[in-house]
């Protein structure tokens, strides 16, 4: 039999087992899964996917490019096609889209310019330059609200400066999940040689998830009013795929088509962008 010295030797052995588990086991708890034990975590609830520093704190979140919370500078060049049925001799263009995109704090700088070629002729489309101001009503709410010129480099009679209104809102209610919409309004200042003209508005809203933090992919409805009175406003769906292919390196694809109108109005691009810091 043990005696009673031999079993209390064992009931401090035990307890010390039980107090250093218990200590190692705090020391190593990791409640939000971001590699930094919760006794070092000065950031505890950061976002399963979120990149994290030393300290646990968020180094890069779930944002697409145009969404982002650091300074950089990207440029992107896009290819596709546009299809509309309700402009005789216009039906169908192929476009190549190149944009610069600066953000600084909560201000996006933009410059956008096309080249189009389609049977009749070729040339350039119109240049945009876009000016945003980002507001944080919290962290997971953002608003944007911008304005813009599209200048007359499209070589087509009565072609004059619009002036542009940008709106939108993001929201990120969860983990991984985006809920977007936005309203933009252009001033059309062109010149009526072929058909009354109105101003043209636009209003869509859609949702996106990220399946890793590379891969992000959404669907969203718009609705859109032509620049030609007599031409009927256009009720589509479309979809875009992400991929952030490096630090450096992002691509996406997108599908756009008219879900009202028997006639065909659809356009694809395949983008690819870089980003420079």
């Amino acid at each position: 039999m043990k005696t009673m010295k031999e079993a209390m030797m064992i009931k401090t052995v035990y307890l010390a087992l039980l107090l250093t588990g218990g200590l190692y086991a705090e020391e190593i708890a990791d409640k939000d899964f971001d590699g930094v034990p919760d006794s070092l975590d000065a950031c505890p609830n950061t976002p399963f996917l979120n990149q994290v520093n030393a300290k646990g704190c968020t180094t890069v979140e779930l944002r697409l490019p145009d969404e982002t919370d650091f300074d950089s500078l990207t440029m992107t060049l896009a290819s596709g096609y546009e299809n509309n049925d309700d402009l005789p001799g216009f039906n169908k263009q192929y476009r190549t889209k190149m944009q610069v995109n600066y953000y600084h704090n909560d201000w996006s700088y933009s410059l956008r310019s096309s080249y189009y070629t389609r049977e009749e002729n070729d040339g350039f489309g119109d240049t945009t330059l876009k000016v945003r101001k980002r507001f944080r009503p919290s962290p997971e709410l953002r608003l944007n609200l911008g304005v813009g010129l599209k200048l007359p480099t499209y070589d087509f009679p009565g072609n004059k400066t619009d002036y542009k209104l940008y709106s939108s809102l993001y929201y990120y209610p969860a983990e991984g999940i985006s809920l977007f919409g936005g309203f933009n309004y252009t001033f059309v200042q062109d010149e009526e040689l072929m058909g009354e003209l109105q101003n043209r508005s636009n209003f869509y809203g859609g949702a996106g998830y990220f399946f890793t933090h590379d891969f992000y992919a959404n669907i969203s409805y718009s609705y859109e009013k032509s620049k030609y009175v007599s031409e009927h406003p256009e009720h589509s769906l479309s979809g875009t795929l992400f991929y952030q292919i490096n630090e450096s390196w992002f691509a996406s694809v997108y599908y756009k088509q008219d879900i009202l109108d028997e006639d065909l109005h659809d356009e694809f691009y395949f983008t690819l962008g870089y980003k420079f810091w």
